[in-house]
């Protein structure tokens, strides 16, 4: 069933809330020098999100759907796209675009040429799982206020220390802000273009889907943020991860009473 224009408008608002993060996140890492320290901190809590949406949220329901065999490969599957792809950025200059620069600098155009665009490119590939994920996750009856807020929290961090390591290798102010935002509205497209999509797809797909995002997930996370979160590592960050893990287990625990 093809979804009415007032339901993809509500899909857009929420990609909207869940991208909010990006935005804030870059205006903070472009306009306050913030320490290694304190984004590494953020990142690690950002992490830990992420990665309890991706087990719990996605490839738990998966493998309940689908099966674990067929999960787990559209999960393998998933980790294997996201990561090719951030292999070939990273060959163009996108390899450390979620550092803050304190401690791994961002390649510049000077040192790199066109490594601008391949950051630009990195940064809209990471935000396509997530985005599409939640966009089929708004088609079930229950309201996914887990990965709202997974998506909402953990792209703040990001974001922050991305625009940070931009604005350390010597990009400015307005490309940093118009690259983030066009990432939002993308993120928010995409949240759309996932709700639309889960009505032209037979049931068979949506797990799969959802499992092929996980994996995508796993991959960004572990090659993009945790990097930064555990580089001359602050002390108790693994317990930070292991509080945002909790945080969206507890969140999931009451919707679910």
């Amino acid at each position: 069933m093809q979804p009415s224009f007032g339901e993809i408008g509500v899909a857009l608002v929420w990609g909207a809330v869940s991208s909010i993060g990006l935005v804030v996140g870059a205006v903070a890492g472009s306009f306050f020098r913030l320490s290694h320290h304190a984004i590494a901190l953020a990142m690690s809590l950002g992490a830990g999100l992420l990665l309890a949406a991706a087990s719990l949220e996605l490839a738990a329901e998966a493998i309940r759907i689908a099966g674990p065999m067929p999960a787990v490969v559209s999960l393998l599957l998933g980790a294997a796209v996201l990561s090719a792809g951030n292999a070939l950025l990273a060959h163009f200059g996108a390899a450390h675009r979620k550092r803050c620069g304190e401690c791994t600098q961002q390649a510049s155009e000077s040192q790199q040429p066109g490594s601008g665009m391949a950051i630009a490119l990195g940064t809209a590939l990471d935000a396509v799982p997530e985005a599409l994920v939640l966009g089929l996750a708004l088609r079930e009856r229950a309201f996914p206020l887990e990965l709202v807020v997974a998506i909402s929290i953990g792209n703040l961090p990001e974001a922050l220390s991305g625009a940070a390591g931009m604005r350390s290798a010597g990009r400015s102010y307005r490309y940093i802000l118009l690259l983030w935002s066009a990432v939002a509205m993308g993120a928010a497209v995409a949240t759309a273009a996932g709700y639309v999509a889960f009505g032209s797809l037979g049931q068979s797909w949506p797990p799969h889907l959802q499992a092929f995002g996980a994996g995508a997930l796993l991959a960004m996370t572990a090659e993009t943020m945790i990097p930064e979160a555990f580089h001359n590592s602050p002390r108790f960050s693994g317990f930070l991860v292991a509080i945002g893990f909790c945080l969206l287990l507890l969140v999931e625990t009451a919707m679910h009473r």
